[in-house]
């Protein structure tokens, strides 16, 4: 029987999914460690490389499987959430595999869990682990040489955390998830360390100090050896033109990764966010470690062709509209910064967010800068806490009765108004704080569009 993606979909709804209601005590690797062996292990038959933090996976997930692509290797992507299309998860590089590749999987995947569900009464897989699972067969049916594996949540525990990677990628680390990972960042760390293995190299992202710490430390345990983002560039240089940020990284010659570089990078990447630099510079240095043959062209046209939905994505230039996934306080602020260096005058805001979030410590980086604000859900998929937002905006701009609050539960009526107030008002469109809000804008764009 051969599946579309929509009916998998359908079938993989009558699974227990807990990236819509996460639950602390489900957590373990017993369950993705049987399905695997169900499969003879199909992560085992390719190299990997593994990331976990609290913002960047996404990106720098994308921009290493793209240096490996225009490298000539076969290379799989995993990444989550997906915003618009579920195939955004699990990909060659950012690009969709065949639909006969899908359909092919969809189609191994549904017979033999649906014959183990017929025998024991207690097989009961989750939603995340049957998703890493197609991951898994679909890269190895497809001939990948290289998979990118992102983590969906933590890291210790996370169905992705079973692969042997070559190298593994620590992202920045932000108080997130707390009610599942940890209350401090040096539990969250902790939790996100857990993808550290014997002997494997890690590749960390700047860090707080707190967080820096446990991730030396268990580098070090593992004897695993440890390489920290400040320690490997000496400067960057970077400016925004058409759309487009380009950068110059300068690498550190007194490192491993550095001293590989013949010369520094120079790319314009279409991920734009400040951040971007960092996320590239990581990348590069990862990929250049484990393939030190890997000229610096090469690496400069992978970073230069990675691009993800939702970040950074300007959606229509005049008046600017941006959608981005950004969901941590330090993110948003990144988004917003460059956001306002490209359009500085005051713009519209279309905001949600999960349940999990602190709208609290969202609401005032827009102080000053929103001239007019639309507040509601990030759609049917993701939980919310509609009115714990909604109080804290009005809270935050009481001061501010220049700036309009709109408020309603009603995502497809709110992101009309968004929609039609920026046409209307020529003003500029920024719209973040969760991906699922991101991706109820873009599935709604070809009745939004505007005509010039």
């Amino acid at each position: 029987m051969k599946f579309s993606t929509e009916e998998f979909c359908r079938w993989l709804d009558g699974f227990a999914n807990f990236e819509q209601v996460p639950k602390p005590d489900t957590f373990t690797l017993e369950g993705i460690r049987n399905l695997a062996e169900m499969f003879d292990n199909p992560q085992n038959t390719y190299k990997s490389i593994h990331l976990a933090g609290s913002k960047g996976k996404g990106s720098t997930s994308t921009m290493i499987a793209s240096i490996l692509d225009v490298a000539g290797f076969q290379t799989g992507l995993y990444t989550s959430p997906h915003v618009c299309d579920f195939r955004e998860r699990v990909s060659r590089a950012g690009v969709f595999f065949s639909d006969a590749e899908y359909a092919e999987a969809y189609a191994r995947i549904h017979e033999k869990i649906t014959a183990k569900q017929n025998k024991d009464s207690d097989f009961a897989p989750t939603w995340f682990e049957l998703v890493t699972l197609l991951a898994f067969e679909l890269f190895k049916e497809c001939g990948c040489n290289w998979a990118v594996f992102e983590t969906g949540m933590g890291g210790r525990l996370d169905a992705t955390n079973i692969i042997q990677p070559e190298a593994c990628v620590l992202m920045p680390i932000e108080l997130e998830h707390c009610k599942f990972l940890g209350d401090t960042l040096a539990k969250i760390a902790a939790e996100k360390a857990g993808i550290i293995k014997e002997g494997c190299p890690v590749f960390c992202f700047d860090q707080q100090e707190e967080a820096l710490q446990v991730f030396k430390t268990v580098a070090e345990q593992k004897h695993a050896p440890f390489f920290y983002l400040p320690e490997l560039i000496t400067k960057t240089e970077s400016s925004i033109a058409h759309f487009e940020r380009k950068v110059c990284i300068h690498f550190n010659a007194a490192t491993k990764p550095g001293s590989l570089f013949a010369r520094p990078l120079s790319v314009n990447l279409k991920l734009l966010d400040e951040f971007q630099i960092k996320n590239a510079a990581l990348a590069a240095a990862a990929v250049k470690y484990l393939l030190p043959e890997l000229s610096e062209e090469i690496i400069e046209k992978g970073l230069a062709q990675a691009t993800l939905p939702a970040r950074f994505e300007v959606v229509q230039k005049e008046p600017l509209i941006v959608v981005d996934g950004a969901h941590t306080k330090n993110s948003i602020a990144g988004t917003l910064a460059t956001f306002l260096s490209i359009a500085p005058e005051k713009f519209i805001l279309l905001f949600a967010c999960a349940e999990d979030k602190s709208s609290e410590e969202f609401a005032p980086l827009f102080l000053n800068h929103a001239a007019e604000i639309f507040l509601t859900i990030p759609g049917v998929f993701k939980k919310s806490n509609f009115e714990r937002t909604r109080k804290a905006f009005l809270n935050t701009f009481q001061n501010e009765p220049s700036c309009p609050i709109h408020a309603d539960e009603n995502f497809s009526l709110i992101i009309r108004q968004a929609f039609e107030k920026s046409k209307t008002e020529k003003r500029p469109l920024l719209v973040i704080g969760s991906f699922y809000l991101a991706g109820e804008v873009k599935r709604a764009l070809p009745q939004l569009a505007q005509k010039d």
